[in-house]
């Protein structure tokens, strides 16, 4: 299949799915009631859902730092966060697509390698994974109502999630361990073809396996575990303080312990390849607050496209301004983001 098809037919079923999800979220939608409820919300507890969002970031580069530590040390904070800032700008229109100009952006600032940072972004994401599967095990202890019933793929989609994430890990750390094996082996096959191009491709696998070397770094384990928990703390606080933006919602009794369980859920929601979760999210938050919590459907659709918006429209606005101040090219990104296939 041809890179130009591939890139074809992955844009093709984002645009299907973000439709699809934006159909299924909004269908009989009752228009007027729903601009109301959006025009009557109380804005400053969506302005502290963007002061938590933004700390949340700012903890995620300061946990990239020390992914990259065997890489690189003293790396500057301001070119994590930028680079990853403009990573999710893309994310919003392509997704996925922000993961690899994410690395090509921060190996621009700092004149590392875009292999091994791409290394420590997929890290990074095998423990967001976890830290999700964290949560949905948490679910049944903060909440006991009809969570099975209203949602019976989740357990066996976290089930498949487990052993997925599980044999990839194991895989990563197989191969760190037993590399010169790994080498010795890949470089029979690649000879095959040529020289220079078996040099190519030994010499990206080196600088991709480059992004796992954290994990010898003991040292750093439990800043990395902190910054982890409070990246979902700030997370989870964000979906809470969503909650009092809206005076209708108070008679639902929405506590942190829901906060829990709809960032848990609608986590799926970013995950499902369309930009920036769009209609994803909204499809599955609405969905949690109305058949979990009885929410009536309308607040419910207010509740997932404020808080969507503060997420999409934060990240999109602080990316563009760094875009701008390093003078990047949208041409460069679509390159990068191509080269993902």
């Amino acid at each position: 299949m041809s890179r130009k098809l591939k890139s074809f037919l992955k844009y093709f079923i984002s645009i299907f799915l973000t439709f699809l999800f934006l159909y299924l979220a909004f269908q009989k939608t009752d228009w007027n009631k729903l601009l109301n409820s959006l025009k009557n919300a109380n804005y400053f507890y969506a302005f502290l859902m963007f002061l938590c969002l933004m700390l949340s970031h700012c903890l995620r580069a300061l946990r990239w730092k020390y992914f990259l530590f065997p890489i690189k040390e003293n790396l500057k904070f301001k070119n994590l966060f930028s680079s990853m800032m403009i990573g999710y700008a893309v994310n919003n229109f392509l997704p996925r697509g922000g993961e690899v100009v994410r690395p090509y952006v921060v190996g621009k600032l700092e004149g590392i390698s875009r292999s091994s940072a791409f290394g420590t972004v997929v890290m990074e994401r095998i423990i967001d994974v976890i830290s999700f599967l964290i949560l949905v095990a948490i679910i049944p202890i903060v909440y006991s109502g009809p969570l099975t019933q209203q949602f019976p793929w989740l357990m066996n989609f976290s089930l498949i999630l487990s052993i997925s994430t599980l044999f990839i890990l194991a895989i990563t750390i197989f191969i760190l361990l037993k590399r010169e094996f790994l080498f010795k082996h890949l470089n029979i096959v690649t000879k095959k073809i040529s020289l220079t191009t078996s040099q190519k491709i030994e010499k990206f696998f080196h600088s991709f396996l480059d992004g796992f070397l954290f994990i010898k770094e003991t040292k750093n384990y439990f800043i990395i575990f902190c910054t982890s928990c409070l990246i979902w703390f700030f997370y989870i606080l964000m979906m809470y303080c969503a909650f009092f933006s809206f005076n209708d919602l108070e008679k639902y009794h929405l506590d942190i312990n829901t906060a829990i369980v709809l960032q848990a859920i609608s986590s799926i929601g970013i995950g499902i390849p369309t930009p920036g979760g769009t209609g994803s999210y909204h499809f599955i938050t609405t969905e949690t607050l109305t058949k979990l919590y009885n929410v009536d459907k309308t607040l419910a659709q207010s509740y997932a496209t404020l808080t969507h918006a503060i997420g999409y429209l934060g990240v999109l606005i602080i990316g563009i301004f760094y875009f701008v101040k390093y003078h990047l090219h949208f041409s460069d990104v679509i390159k990068e983001s191509e080269n993902e296939n």
